[in-house]
């Protein structure tokens, strides 16, 4: 995975951010020498161009992660990255002190202390940059890893979410046709709009949390004719969430894992809520609750894992009869 260039991106920003930083380092020598005014200008002159080079060298270069990408052995990528952070860093130690002599004048080589005060601060500098795109290759990887697991898991939920949502809702509509021919027909007509919403979710990456409340209420619309007067329910989306982009059929799992394993064993009337407030979703039913070592199944998997790579969250709260879950956005 090829590494981003800050000076490829933006060089006008990076040239700034490197001259100051050199200055910085050489007023920082020159305190260190002895002071800013018989130091000050070399230090600060050697720092800029030592900056210049370390960093610009350091960012222009290709990581060798990206060449050894068919290498198992986590040993050898290390060894190589260190290599080559090392003989990356012998080789603008000596471009650097090449400009300085060229564009200051000046022989860093004939002075001892200068040398291994150069040498020993231009390994720290490599030694830092070396260390910062390691860790960041390994969070974008990560990162990229848990995204992709979490894209599968939204393929298996699509897999099966049609399927099922549609084989409860024919259900509904056989039941009816004999007991009440009228609602029957509104149960097909709420179950074409539903499933015209699904379609629409699964073509899109991302889409308002208000359009994701509008399927819930198509689903629990449809849901009430098959509980009757049994089941009600209230969506509560908080103004300023309501554009908030989402993953589509992020809550519609949940909502389904309430209607069946809350409500369908339960005698009685049943209550679903489902809030939106503070960055935070909450689905509270209160069905027959929720063993605490119950696994979760594959629509709840899926939530947990599309919300972890979008730097969300999910957890079981205590509270009450029944079961519920809060949804953390990230």
């Amino acid at each position: 995975m090829a590494h981003s260039s800050q000076i490829r991106q933006n060089p006008i920003r990076w040239l700034a951010k490197a001259t100051l930083l050199g200055a910085a380092v050489g007023c920082g020598v020159a305190l260190i020498l002895g002071g800013l005014v018989p130091f000050g200008f070399r230090s600060v002159g050697i720092g800029i161009i030592f900056s210049l080079v370390m960093w610009g060298g350091f960012d222009l270069l290709e990581r060798p992660p990206a060449r050894l990408q068919t290498v198992r052995n986590p040993a050898l990528v290390g060894l190589a990255t260190l290599g080559w952070t090392l003989g990356c860093c012998l080789l603008l130690l000596a471009v650097a002190l090449g400009l300085v002599r060229l564009v200051m004048g000046l022989d860093l080589m004939g002075n001892t202390f200068v040398l291994t005060t150069s040498v020993l601060a231009g390994l720290a500098v490599s030694g830092f940059m070396g260390f910062k795109d390691t860790v960041t290759q390994k969070v974008e990887t990560e990162r990229r890893l848990a995204q992709a697991e979490a894209r599968a898991a939204f393929l298996g939920l699509q897999a099966q979410l049609q399927p099922h949502t549609l084989f409860n809702a024919l259900n509904t509509i056989a039941s009816l046709i004999h007991e009440d021919p009228d609602r029957a027909e509104e149960a097909t007509e709420r179950l074409a709009e539903l499933l015209r919403r699904v379609l629409g979710a699964l073509e899109r990456p991302e889409w308002p949390l208000r359009e994701e409340f509008a399927l819930l209420e198509q689903l629990l619309r449809l849901e009430q004719l098959r509980f009757g007067g049994r089941l009600g329910y209230g969506l509560e989306l908080e103004p300023a969430m309501a554009e908030r982009p989402v993953q589509p059929l992020l809550l519609l799992p949940l909502v389904e894992n309430a209607l069946k394993h809350g409500f369908r064993p339960k005698v009685g009337a049943c209550h679903l809520e489902v809030r939106a407030f503070a960055g935070k979703v909450t689905v509270r039913d209160d069905g027959v609750g929720r063993a605490a070592d119950a696994p979760e199944g594959l629509g709840l998997r899926t939530v947990r894992e599309r919300l972890a790579a979008s730097g969300g969250g999910l957890r079981w709260l205590d509270q009450g009869p029944g079961c519920t879950v809060e949804v953390r956005l990230g």
